[in-house]
């Protein structure tokens, strides 16, 4: 039977978070680029994942990076980058993590480590509403717009053969870009997409396509800090953080997947969840 879960407020939020044991420090520090403090690499125009909202980190992974702090007893210090830059920074001790759900792929697992998921990655195609693309399989031999090393690139490539793919730096720039007639379309995670064309009344949405699972990045050479990362995360999970900062964040019509629920068994569904 599915747990309901009732969206908090604030307040009730941070009760729950503070009512929760937190992960035992005592004896073994959790090593972190910066002692007592995790360095959160996060995106700034990412709405509702990463961005910033009255010059301060805001979103769901930024809210959720947060909570994961305190259940580890430490502070956290957000650093704004590119997504380029982020996983070679990781693994240099730049940042110990990031507030973004990275795509888990082979090419990338040379790189760093993941944690376990904290996503199942759902991705679709924007457009202009005078020139829709309403499947993506629609964009071979059109130029489409993604973020500069994203793992999108080869799944589009291999949904649409012949697609014209044109990197930018941010979310942003390829928004731009397409309002601009620049490209006839933006390739982008699921809730960024829905995030643009509610705000673009111009723009239209494709289907929407599994992309794959999502996690949060660190170092190889810091299996200790993956290991208390994964702890608060199910701890997370289970307590109904994760839920209700989802629901907090995300448009109604973009849900947890089911695959997410099956990974931590007793996780609270949704307010919104089906029965």
């Amino acid at each position: 039977m599915n747990i309901k879960l009732l969206t908090l407020p604030i307040t009730a939020l941070a009760a729950l978070l503070a009512s929760t044991p937190r992960i035992a420090q005592a004896n073994q520090p959790i090593p972190t680029v910066h002692p007592g403090r995790l360095t959160i690499a996060y995106r700034t125009d990412d709405k509702p994942i990463s961005f910033i909202a009255n010059g301060k980190p805001s979103g769901f992974l930024v809210a959720f990076e947060q909570a994961i702090g305190k259940q580890l007893g430490l502070k956290v210090k957000f650093v704004s980058t590119d997504f380029a830059s982020m996983l070679p920074s990781v693994k240099n001790h730049v940042y110990d993590s990031a507030a973004f759900p990275v795509l888990v792929t082979p090419p990338r697992r040379k790189i760093v480590d993941f944690t376990t998921p904290i996503g199942y990655a759902e991705a679709r195609l924007v457009s202009r509403k005078q020139a829709p693309i309403p499947k993506i399989d629609g964009a071979a031999k059109k130029t489409i717009a993604v973020t500069q090393g994203s793992a999108l690139i080869p799944l589009l490539q291999r949904i649409a053969p012949g697609v014209k793919v044109k990197q930018f730096p941010n979310i942003a720039a390829s928004t731009n870009a397409l309002l601009a007639h620049q490209v006839d379309g933006l390739f982008t995670g699921l809730a960024t997409a829905d995030h643009l064309v509610a705000q673009h009344r111009g723009l239209s949405e494709s289907q929407i396509v599994n992309s794959g699972e999502a996690a949060f990045p660190v170092a190889k050479s810091n299996p200790k800090l993956r290991a208390a990362l994964n702890m608060a995360i199910a701890i997370l999970m289970k307590n109904g953080t994760y839920t209700t900062l989802f629901e907090k964040w995300n448009p109604s019509n973009v849900t947890i997947p089911n695959a997410l629920y099956a990974r931590y068994p007793g996780m609270p569904h949704e307010q919104s969840a089906p029965k």
